[in-house]
């Protein structure tokens, strides 16, 4: 039996991971699930997912890495990685039942890569010279699957230097070394293959066609002899030479060989390959490694995919670890098996969001960073808000809650005019927030709020909230001070108003506003006082098409409906290096309403 398992990985100065180290740890053997690498475009999930190859089994020797590959294209970040891991492959070389270190980096002198330095603590012998990436290549059960390329990972063809790249091609040869049945079959196959290859050939024109290229070619060679065989390759790779074929409607007749259909048939095969591999690996303990599964997927199949194939591996003892942009592709009530990352703008840096696989406890606060967001006691607000926002959330850098859907078309629209008005073009203040990542959520409540407010404080996704404060007069930074309920619940402001003993419901709906106050942190927080409808002047009746008159018709929007925090927020102070000047400044009241209509029809 062999098995493997990626416990951590550090990585620095590698490509996007910059001079911070990154450390990432891997849930335990005990846990059954899946692991995601998540995060927008250009975070570095394929980064992250290279490092793992290179500190487990890719080669890396001077000409492996180019100056691309170094933090921000400088020698003097040369990269470095650490990775923790457990293999028993049955190799006397290595010690047993242990998890050994391995660290791959590069030393640069006089401005080249002199060295490459790969070291692990596997083996049993200090002295020993030859490489451990040998050994886990060749015998740890590795998977890597580029759902990218995916008519490459079918393709059984050799490399020009000799070597097997896709998985299929490598599980074929791993089957056809280790069956000792076809192995004693050698010999008559290779007899009866050649016998009938001469009966085919016999008094044939392609007999006489490769007797002519062989006498032609030794009077090339000054008459040199020669012997020229027109056959099949050698017995150990005539199995790469074949390909898979398939029958449409069942039909054995007129096969089709499966690399002639389209991406997202062939992802299907190769997920059936997969599920046999697991099915055939009983007793090894298997790493799959798979660089975006969704990519030729619809979303049902995805969570197809994901249920049942990455699932009902990790159920078997596989370890699977994979990129994806999909939230079918991603269990939210367990996030032991997610990490998010993303790339900090300031730092010019890939970073580590979210990778905790502690043990979590409903019975811990709602501030605890051991505690699960979503569980099924939540199962409503989930549907509600959540799942249909889930992608949003995952893989956007910001996010701002609000309301309902009134809320999101008067937000929207306000942010492509203040873009204008700075100078910004009409497909720049169009894309504004898709360029940014940041994306705009309604809540359709304020107890959904504070769940999303959790999610997004759980997996580190930056949050503003905006929200009706629902009371007349404003006492904002009154009830922000309070501290804790039972401060709150003694004070005055909470049990009476105007003299007169609040209402339940008024009492319920002061606990809610600080809530949000609390959770959300004040400088990321904005109420609408008392309603949306009231700072923008006008009562709308909830009905969008009269909000959006409103909002054709102004040509300002003052503190009370967008305040400075949200400004800076959504980072609108960095649009323009230099304020615009006077003549080529756009105004409010210059902006072509239809420039704004296509996102609202």
């Amino acid at each position: 039996m062999s098995k493997i398992r990626i416990n951590s990985i550090s990585v620095k100065n590698y490509r996007s991971f910059g001079n911070e180290e990154q450390n990432f740890v891997f849930p335990n053997e005990a846990y059954k699930k899946p692991i995601a690498i998540v995060g927008y475009n250009n975070a570095g999930k394929t980064n992250l997912m290279n490092s793992i190859k290179y500190g487990l089994y890719e080669s890396v020797r001077e000409d492996t890495f180019e100056l691309k590959d170094f933090y921000d294209c400088k020698l003097e970040n040369s990269p470095i990685f650490k990775l923790n891991f457990f293999a028993d492959i049955g190799d006397d070389k290595i010690l047993p039942d242990r998890p050994y270190n391995n660290t791959s980096e590069l030393k640069i002198v006089n401005h080249k890569i002199s060295e490459a330095v790969d070291v692990c603590d596997c083996y049993t012998n200090p002295s020993y010279r030859y490489s451990k990436k040998w050994v886990i290549k060749q015998k740890a059960p590795i998977f890597y699957i580029n759902f990218h390329n995916i008519k490459e990972e079918i393709s059984t063809q050799r490399t020009s230097w000799g070597n097997l790249k896709s998985f299929l091609a490598k599980h074929i040869k791993k089957i056809v070394d280790r069956d000792a049945s076809m192995r004693s079959k050698q010999s008559d196959f290779q007899t009866e293959t050649k016998a009938a290859t001469d009966k085919i050939l016999n008094n044939s024109e392609l007999n006489k066609f490769i007797e002519s290229i062989k006498k032609n070619y030794e009077i090339n060679l000054r008459e040199n002899s020669c012997e020229i065989e027109f056959g099949l390759p050698e017995y150990e790779d005539i199995f790469l030479k074949m390909m898979f074929k398939v029958g449409l409607n069942g039909s054995g007749e007129n096969l089709v060989p499966i690399d002639h259909f389209g991406d997202g048939y062939i992802s299907m095969f190769v997920i059936a390959v997969i599920q046999a591999i697991a099915e055939s690996n009983t007793e090894d303990k298997c790493l799959f490694l798979f660089e975006e599964p969704e990519s030729f997927l619809h979303e049902n199949h995805q969570e197809y995919f994901y249920k049942m194939v990455l699932c009902n591996l990790t159920e078997r003892g596989h370890q699977v670890i994979y990129t994806t942009h999909s939230d079918k592709m991603v269990d939210i009530f367990d996030t032991k098996g997610l990490i998010r990352i993303e790339s900090d703008e300031e730092k010019k840096q890939t970073v580590k969001k979210y990778n905790n696989t502690g043990e979590f406890s409903p019975n811990l606060s709602f501030e605890s960073e051991s505690v699960e967001p979503i569980t099924l006691e939540k199962y409503n607000d989930f549907v509600r808000t959540i799942e249909p926002n889930l992608n949003k959330i995952l893989f956007s850098k910001k996010v701002v809650l609000v309301e309902g859907p009134n809320d999101v078309m008067a937000y929207k629209y306000t942010i492509e005019k203040k873009i204008l008005k700075l100078g910004g073009e009409p497909k720049y203040a169009k894309t504004y927030l898709n360029f940014n990542n940041i994306s705009i959520i309604p809540h359709h409540g304020k107890s959904t709020a504070l769940l999303l407010i959790q999610l997004c404080k759980h997996i580190g996704v930056d949050y503003f909230v905006i929200n009706d404060w629902d009371f007349e007069n404003n006492f904002f930074n009154t009830l922000s001070e309070f501290t804790t309920e039972e401060a709150l619940k003694l004070n005055d402001l909470y049990i009476n108003e105007n003299g007169v003993e609040r209402s339940s419901n008024s009492k319920g709906m002061i606990m809610t506003n600080w809530k949000l106050i609390h959770h959300a942190g004040k400088e990321k927080i904005h109420f609408n006082i008392p309603k949306l409808e009231d700072v923008l002047g006008e009562d709308f009746d909830k009905k969008s098409l009269k909000l959006w008159k409103i909002l054709e018709s102004k040509n300002t929007f003052d503190e009370s409906f967008f305040p400075k925090n949200l400004e800076k927020f959504l980072e609108l102070d960095k649009i323009l290096t230099k304020t615009p000047d006077t003549e080529s400044a756009v105004t409010d009241s210059e902006i072509e309403i239809t420039d704004l209509e296509e996102d609202f029809p």
